[in-house]
């Protein structure tokens, strides 16, 4: 990052306006605080990739910089005259290629602060464009360093299952969303406003595979003092989902105790995108689908404490007259159109935080958008509270189209997702 940008990345700014949940007669929405105007998500996922998410890398003792600060103001500053107003972001640090948050293994505690830095500046330049940033967490493991995988957690940080069913690992998990957020407190409290909100996980599942679930007999005391037993599907079902709302609820109450007014969501992608109908896959039992990953239903995280909840969806077919059908299917198989999820948004927005376009489904991107137009307009019939598109320019990620890969192309078919 060159020296003039530098210090203008330090210069202070003027806050954002709060970002608030108002709840409805028949959906609830975001609205500024303040004001009490509605706000509507829109916009795109920012990411660089580098044998894994990249987007704010620092050096490190193995690894080399790759946080490009040039990049993120010119895609800040086009998007914001544009008309839309967030971004989405990956924090993780699973991988020895780049550390990420969790910086060097041996000496690094819970988060590494010139990554950190990196992500301040990222904010500040946000700001100053009057974008919001909403980090999700990885895939909701804990960073690859001594700090947290030398601790005693089961399955050494790396069974999901585990931080989320065991309080252990509940420990581990708050620990790592609040001292993110605590860093950014101390460094600049001004910017906390410029977070829509923190995200638990990019898309939580439980896997069938793993401990406990790959247990088919006996009990398990989880990490919110009920005893499950594991012989038994609507038990099995139960642990999950009451497990996943108590693991919401702890992180809840931790964040705003450092920022009351922060919002919590949580990610999910839908059953039906990893071929299961919970009318027949109940029970996280291994072994009954190719793919062993059972996402939580948004019936099921939708009445604990979270804020906010995040569904994806990918349209996955080359036919536009499917989109529909696609569509329907597949929030469907997480209970979007049921009764409970109506009572639910009541009070709860709901995003799609990630939709898009495989490119081996459409052969040009201008059929991509085509039909990725449909996914948007079947999204706003349905009143959701925003759309973040997968993504705005990661070129080093093959088989999905790209905003950039034709941005006026793209613009003038998509516009800023609203309805």
């Amino acid at each position: 990052m060159m020296v003039g940008a530098v210090a203008q990345a330090q210069q202070s700014v003027k806050p954002l306006e709060r970002i608030a949940v108002k709840p409805g007669a028949a959906r609830a929405e975001f609205v500024l605080k303040r004001s009490r105007e509605p706000f509507f998500v829109k916009g795109f996922n920012y990411i660089r990739l580098r044998g894994d998410h990249a987007t704010f890398d620092a050096d490190t003792e193995t690894t080399t910089a790759h946080y490009d600060a040039n990049a993120a103001e010119a895609m800040f500053s086009r998007l914001s005259k544009a008309g839309y107003n967030t971004v989405r972001v990956f924090v993780i640090g699973r991988n020895k290629v780049n550390p990420g948050i969790a910086g060097n293994f041996e000496t690094t505690k819970a988060v590494y602060a010139p990554y950190m830095d990196n992500f301040v500046d990222f904010l500040r330049r946000a700001t100053r464009h009057s974008m919001r940033v909403f980090p999700t967490f990885g895939d909701g493991g804990v960073p690859l360093n001594a700090y947290y995988r030398k601790r005693g957690l089961r399955g050494g940080g790396h069974n999901k299952n585990a931080l989320v069913l065991t309080q252990e690992g509940i420990d581990a998990r708050v620990e790592h969303i609040t001292s993110f957020l605590s860093y950014i407190k101390q460094k600049d409290p001004s910017l906390l406003p410029t977070l829509l909100g923190l995200q638990c996980q990019n898309e939580a599942y439980m896997l069938a595979k793993a401990w406990p679930f790959s247990e088919k007999s006996g009990t398990i005391k989880a990490a919110n003092g009920k005893t499950y037993d594991l012989s038994k599907t609507d038990q099995r079902q139960t642990l999950m989902d009451e497990g996943y709302r108590h693991y919401h609820k702890q992180v809840v109450k931790a964040v705003k105790r450092i920022d009351p007014q922060m919002l919590v969501a949580e990610g999910v992608f839908v059953p039906a995108a990893v071929g299961k109908d919970y009318q027949k896959h109940a029970g996280v039992w291994p072994g009954k689908t190719r793919d062993e990953r059972y996402p939580p239903m948004l019936t099921a995280i939708g009445t604990g404490a979270l804020d906010f909840l995040d569904v994806h969806f990918y349209h996955a077919t080359p036919n536009p007259s499917d989109v529909p059908n696609r569509f329907r299917r597949n929030l469907g198989s997480t209970g979007f159109f049921s009764p409970e999820m109506a009572v639910i948004r009541k009070t709860t927005p709901v995003i799609m935080g990630e939709f898009g376009a495989f490119d081996f489904h459409e052969k040009t991107f201008a059929a991509a958008v085509d039909n990725v137009v449909q996914a948007r307009d079947l999204a706003n019939k349905e009143q959701v509270n925003g759309m973040l598109f997968w993504t705005y320019d990661c070129q080093e990620q093959a088989k999905l189209y790209h905003a950039t890969d034709d941005w006026e192309l793209f613009y003038g078919k998509m516009g800023t997702f609203e309805p």
